[in-house]
C-alpha cells in the first residue's frame, strides 16, 4: 500500500529513518514530487506510520496522475477509487496545491468535489465529514488518496496552558533523533524548557532516558510541570538559570536539546548576541566530553559569533520550516 507522509520542510530524512526503523522492510522516498515536506512510502499497513513522531498526516495514496488544467483534475479524479465512499454519511476534499498554477486549491476542492459527489453520491459535509479525500497537486503530477490522521499527529502536547510559542513536537523529536537520545540509556537536559514539548517528546521516545529540564521562571517550570503530567511521564523540572547550569546540575549530560528565544522580540541583533554568549558557556561547562548539544536558532551568524572562544564546533546543521520563521538546527560537541 502506498502512504503519502507530511512533515516539516527540514527533517524529511529523519522521518525516514523513524520510518524504516519501525517497518525495516518499507521503500520510502523523500520529496517523491520535488517539494519539501513530504515522503513517500509503500508499507503492509497504516496502522505503525500513526504512531510517527516527526510527521503530521498520514495519506493513502488511490490513485496518480499528471495534471496541468482543472479539466485534467476532473479526469483525473473520476478514474480513481475511493471505497471508503460507499457507505460513508458524507465527505470533504482537502488539497495542497505546491507550484504555480491558474488556479487554486480551494478551485481543485470544488472540481474533485463535484465529480465525486456525482460518482457516488455522497454528501458534503466541510467540518462533521467521515471521510477525508485528499487531492493534491504538485507541480504537475496529481496525488489523490484518503487522509487516515483525523488531526495533525503533530497536535499530541495537552498543554497545561500556553504561554509562549513553543517549537513544534515534530521538530523536538527530530532535535532529540539528531543528538542520539533516541536510543539507549543516558542524561538529556533542556535548560530552557518552556513548557516543555522537548522534555516530552525525550521521554516519550526514550524511556531509559533520565530526563531533565529547566526554566529560570517559576510560573513556566509550574505548567511545564502540569503538561508533563497531563502526559504521565515523570521529568525532573526545576527552576534554575541556563547561564549558570552547573551550580544545580553538578553531573554532567549526555545530551542538552533546547530551544532557545530566536531573538525576534529583542529588536536589535545586540540583545540576542548577549544571549547567546552568556548561554553557550554554561551549556558547555555542563556538556559530557563526548555529549551532543542540539539547538534551534535563527540568527546563525550571531550564534557562531558566541562560539569562537568557546570548546565546541559545529557538527552539523540544517534549516527546517517552523511557521512563518526559518531556524536552524544546529548539533554540536567538543572540538
Amino acid at each position: 500500500m502506498r502512504y503519502l507522509l507530511t512533515t516539516d520542510p527540514g527533517i524529511e530524512d529523519i522521518a525516514t529513518e523513524e520510518v524504516l526503523e519501525r517497518l525495516p522492510r518499507a521503500r520510502a522516498q523523500v520529496e517523491p514530487y520535488g517539494f519539501p515536506g513530504q515522503v513517500r512510502v509503500e508499507v503492509d499497513a497504516a496502522g505503525p506510520l500513526l504512531e510517527l513522531a516527526t510527521i503530521h498526516h498520514v495519506i493513502e495514496i488511490h490513485g496518480e496522475s499528471e495534471a496541468a488544467t482543472l479539466a485534467d483534475i476532473r479526469r483525473a479524479v473520476g478514474g480513481v477509487e475511493f471505497p471508503e465512499l460507499i457507505d460513508a454519511g458524507s465527505f470533504r476534499v482537502t488539497s495542497v496545491c505546491s507550484g504555480e498554477h491558474d488556479f487554486t486549491s480551494r478551485e481543485i476542492q470544488g472540481a474533485a468535489g463535484a465529480v465525486i459527489q456525482r460518482r457516488y453520491g455522497t454528501s458534503v459535509d466541510l467540518k462533521g465529514f467521515d471521510v477525508n479525500v485528499r487531492v493534491d497537486l504538485y507541480g504537475g503530477h496529481l496525488v489523490a488518496g484518503v487522509q487516515r490522521t483525523d488531526k495533525s499527529l503533530g497536535k499530541r502536547i495537552k498543554r497545561a496552558r500556553v504561554l509562549r510559542t513553543s517549537i513544534k513536537p515534530t521538530i523536538a523529536a527530530a532535535m532529540v533523533r539528531l543528538a542520539g537520545a533516541h536510543r539507549g540509556a543516558g542524561r538529556l537536559i533542556d535548560p530552557l524548557c518552556g513548557t516543555g514539548n522537548i522534555p516530552i517528546e525525550a521521554k516519550r521516545m526514550n524511556s531509559r532516558l533520565d530526563v531533565y529540564a529547566c526554566d529560570w521562571d517559576g510560573g513556566t517550570v509550574e505548567v511545564s510541570r502540569a503538561t508533563l503530567a497531563n502526559h504521565g511521564l515523570e521529568v525532573d523540572v526545576r527552576v534554575c538559570d541556563a547561564r549558570a547550569l552547573r551550580g544545580v546540575y553538578p553531573e554532567p549530560f549526555d545530551y542538552i536539546v533546547t530551544d532557545p528565544p530566536y531573538g525576534v522580540r529583542l529588536g536589535r541583533r545586540s540583545g540576542i548576541a548577549v544571549l547567546y554568549r552568556a548561554l553557550m558557556p554554561s551549556l558547555e561547562d555542563v556538556l559530557s566530553e563526548d555529549g551532543r548539544l542540539v539547538v534551534a536558532v535563527l540568527k546563525f551568524g550571531t550564534f557562531l559569533g558566541a562560539l569562537e572562544k568557546s570548546g565546541l564546533e559545529v557538527l552539523a546543521e540544517r534549516i527546517v520550516g517552523a511557521g512563518d520563521l526559518r531556524p536552524r538546527v544546529v548539533v554540536l560537541g567538543r572540538r
